[in-house]
């Protein structure tokens, strides 16, 4: 093999164990919310997600929640419905809402690995949805 070819090599092989590595501490990175980030995030905010089957309603899609200043959240679901509810901050790291339509729900937690912002099921971990976007205010005009 030609000194070229071994530098290329080398080259390759670095750049690959570099990507794996960063892969794998990006990961390490991700940490749950405290109760002041959830806050900060939601509060008079209108969050855009991606949902999975185990979202509240139970499918998958697109859905629109806008968390007001007071506590109340109004959640245009993967179906269009929308749902009216309370949410609150509880344990250091949790939201809990209580849909007027699906009431008893399980708190969630928000975990931010990078840019990337997930909620999960407290407790099982389970993937809920993915944060898409956020805007300030209710931006999506949703009628209570």
């Amino acid at each position: 093999m030609t000194r070229t070819a071994n530098m290329t090599r080398t080259i390759a092989t670095l750049f690959a164990t570099t990507a794996a590595t960063l892969g794998v501490l990006g990961s390490v990175f991700a940490a749950n919310l405290s109760e002041t980030e959830i806050n900060a995030l939601l509060s008079g905010k209108t969050t855009y997600l991606e949902t999975t089957a185990v979202s509240a309603t139970g499918k998958a899609g697109q859905g629109v929640i806008y968390w007001a200043d007071d506590g109340t959240a109004l959640y245009k679901t993967p179906s269009g419905a929308v749902w009216h509810g309370k949410w609150t901050t509880g344990e250091p790291d949790q939201l809990c809402v209580d849909w007027k339509e699906q009431p008893n729900n399980a708190c969630v937690t928000y975990v931010k690995d990078g840019d990337k912002v997930t909620v999960h099921t407290a407790g099982t971990g389970e993937l809920r949805a993915t944060i898409v976007k956020t805007a300030t205010g209710n931006a999506e005009n949703i009628a209570p």
